[in-house]
């Protein structure tokens, strides 16, 4: 498993010419490879990306499904994207957001 996280990292152009690029490469079928650019860059991550070895995740989720979330993003959202893979537990939500394991476990359930 390789993984990338992009954080609250890129442009638009940035991450069309980075996942260009990751996709271009030749990636063994024993390997996933799979990166996580912010929320706003998911739909030009997905649009981005030629290669059937790479892919994209999503750097959160909501712990909830759909509803009034100002600001979240829920499971439902990411599949109806066609994502499978979303970073739960990051140690960044953790310090800084405050998520607890008990937020962490409900968001990993969820996915």
């Amino acid at each position: 498993f390789i993984g990338g996280n992009f954080k609250c990292n890129g442009s638009l152009d940035f991450i069309k010419s980075h996942v260009a690029a990751i996709a271009a490469h030749k990636i063994p079928d024993s390997v996933d490879v799979v990166i996580a650019p912010s929320a706003v860059h998911l739909s030009t991550a997905i649009a981005a990306n030629t290669s059937k070895q790479l892919r994209i995740a999503a750097q959160n989720v909501y712990l909830e499904g759909n509803g009034a979330w100002t600001g979240e993003t829920s499971v439902e959202m990411l599949q109806d994207m066609g994502l499978k893979h979303v970073i739960v537990g990051h140690s960044e939500r953790r310090r800084i957001m405050g998520e607890t394991d008990e937020q962490s476990a409900k968001k990993a359930k969820r996915a």
